[in-house]
């Protein structure tokens, strides 16, 4: 028996948990696509102002429809004689400065802003504006607990009251059925920071942690740069039951590979084919800018940051989110993984000054395939070489996923087999590079094979290592079913 069982689960190759050698290949972050039709919603309703930010977005298998809920505000500034900085809103009809709405989706790209007719905004009810007081829009997160038993709690949201400036935070829990009519808990509130001020700051609800079978937060872990290490920080705090809180633990701090302006503002994490995925979201204080870095844990404590580069870059001068890119937790919706962000053109008062009504905060959307976040890349004209450590696994056959790459003419130049080695590396007979059946083409579920044969159940229970040969492809990710 090898030291690792990886049963019939999947592999990525996010780290170097099962890769023992690589030879003229590479591990690569791919950086989320933007979809053709970015941005996904703008601000173009007179009840939006310039600025739409996302609060959540849930799909509904039963009605096939995502809902997203966002709210509006009217972001300009003018300088007053005396050189303070004043905010107004565009237009002094607008009659609130800021508005909590609905849009639905039947395909997470198009969106449409059903007409509610619940509130009246200049003499009209037709829009999609949801009542003031709505509980979704001053939930700070929220989410559906499928372990709950009790339908009245279906859903759970923590509200939060007062600042760390102001001696310290208070988080209430609420619960709900529907996302419509919310109950206090009885003993609120559950998370109470005075008088140690300086923690749960800017706060991700993870929800549910199948692996440390706990319900888990994510939140700046100080008072912004009155910290020990005079920058923002992550931490995480834990609870059996959303009442009960650990005391929070800083997880993730700036180290000496970064600039000496970056900050960590925020880490919305999921859990993903057995690992934690996180989106972190970097700060440059200089320049004010933002941008999500993808990073990995498999115990949800000890994050590596492997892969530096934006997940999500920035958009270019002038474009909708060219200054700030504010990601969610992303979610698997068919044959993709969704991201949605909050993207603005402005970050520092000094640009929204300079932009006026040019000034744009809306919301996009960046996809990745299945599995895709990090792959094993291969040359274009040669064999790269990745071989696993020795595993054990439980199933019968051997399937891949794996994006193979195209040049004009549709010449297809892609190339993947694999050989199964004893652990000493001695190859199998039946099973090595010349008896393997090439893989010639992008799919997210191949199934390996040599000479026609699939069947690997012989070898389950068994130490075995995997070669794979890659020429001009991504290989993503690899498991026995």
């Amino acid at each position: 028996m090898a030291l690792i069982n990886i049963g019939s689960s999947k592999q990525l190759f996010v780290d170097n948990y099962l890769v023992e050698s690589l030879k003229n290949a590479w591990q690569v972050m791919n950086p989320a696509e933007k979809v053709e039709d970015n941005p996904v919603i703008l601000p173009d309703r007179p009840w939006e102002g310039n600025s739409l930010t996302l609060s959540k977005i849930m799909y509904f298998p039963q009605d096939r429809l995502f809902r997203m809920w966002y709210s509006t505000t009217s972001n300009y500034a003018v300088r007053l004689e005396n050189g303070q900085i004043d905010y107004f809103p565009k237009d002094d009809d607008l009659q609130a400065v800021s508005h909590l709405c609905l849009a639905t989706s039947s395909d997470g790209i198009r969106w449409e802003k059903p007409d509610l007719g619940l509130v009246e905004f200049r003499g009209s009810k037709h829009n999609n504006i949801l009542p003031a007081g709505h509980m979704i829009g001053k939930l700070y997160g929220f989410f559906e607990d499928e372990r709950e038993p009790d339908p009245a709690r279906r859903y759970k949201g923590m509200l939060r009251e007062g600042t760390v400036e102001k001696a310290g935070m208070q988080w209430y829990l609420y619960f709900s059925p529907d996302l419509e009519h919310w109950t206090s808990y009885e003993h609120n509130p559950v998370v109470d920071t005075y008088p140690r001020v300086g923690r749960w700051g800017p706060t991700d609800f993870m929800g549910w942690d199948p692996i440390r079978q706990v319900y888990a937060a994510h939140m700046e872990n100080c008072l912004h740069r009155n910290s020990p290490l005079n920058r923002r920080l992550i931490g995480r705090a834990e609870s059996p039951d959303m009442i009960h809180w650990s005391e929070p633990e800083t997880i993730i701090v700036p180290d000496e590979q970064d600039p000496p302006d970056l900050e960590f503002y925020a880490l919305p994490a999921i859990v993903y084919e057995g690992l934690y995925v996180g989106l972190l979201w970097n700060f440059r204080t200089l320049t004010c800018f933002h941008h999500p870095e993808l990073v990995f844990s498999r115990d949800g404590i000890h994050y590596e940051r492997r892969y530096r580069e934006p997940f999500i870059p920035r958009g270019s001068k002038g474009d909708f989110d060219c200054a700030s890119v504010y990601a969610i937790q992303p979610f698997v919706h068919g044959d993709r993984i969704f991201t949605y962000y909050n993207g603005v053109n402005h970050r520092s008062v000094e640009v929204l000054l300079e932009l006026g009504e040019k000034a744009l905060g809306t919301i996009g959307l960046a996809t990745t395939p299945l599995d895709g976040f990090v792959s094993v890349d291969g040359p274009k004209n040669e064999y790269g070489e990745l071989v696993t450590r020795s595993f054990s696994f439980t199933g019968k056959a051997l399937v891949v996923n794996m994006h193979s790459h195209l040049i004009d003419f549709g010449v297809r130049l892609c190339d993947l087999r694999v050989e199964l080695l004893a652990p000493d590396h001695e190859l199998i007979p039946g099973y090595t590079f010349q008896e393997c059946d090439p893989i010639l083409d992008s799919d997210a579920a191949h199934v390996v094979s040599w000479q026609g044969k699939s069947d690997l159940s012989a070898f389950a229970g068994q130490a075995i290592k995997l070669r794979f040969y890659i020429k001009h492809a991504r290989l993503y990710s690899f498991w026995f079913r």
